[in-house]
């Protein structure tokens, strides 16, 4: 049996964070929508139906809202690259992740500005 990369994903996880370049961006916190893809091997984890085989993606969610909201990131893409970097920096399970951001108040009659990457080991 060939056994696939899984894929956990974190969506619309939503919170408040320091993010633009515009002085009142900078003062104020805003809303942001994160959306998050981790590739890793499911094998250990299926096989032993065992969380510590795989990644928490509570504790996952937890730590990017903190990472985030202390970086205070000024462009989108600096944010999606970072995070995408502190993820494999900080889960050896990852084999890749691919990270999305949306401002949904940054351009009036606009659903969100976005930015995303995907980066892998």
């Amino acid at each position: 049996m060939v056994v696939e990369t899984g894929k956990i994903s974190l969506k619309d996880l939503t919170f408040d964070c320091i993010i633009g370049t515009l002085p009142f961006e900078r003062e104020k916190e805003q809303p942001i929508v994160l959306n998050i893809s981790i590739w890793l091997d499911f094998t250990q984890a299926a096989r032993n139906d065992d969380l510590v085989h795989s990644i928490d993606y509570a504790q996952l969610s937890d730590n990017l809202k903190e990472f985030i909201r202390g970086a205070k990131f000024q462009l989108e893409e600096t944010l999606v690259l970072e995070t995408a970097k502190y993820i494999l920096g900080n889960y050896p399970k990852a084999l890749a992740a691919e990270v999305r951001v949306s401002k949904p108040n940054a351009i009036p009659n606009c659903a969100g500005a976005e930015s995303s990457i995907r980066i892998r080991r």
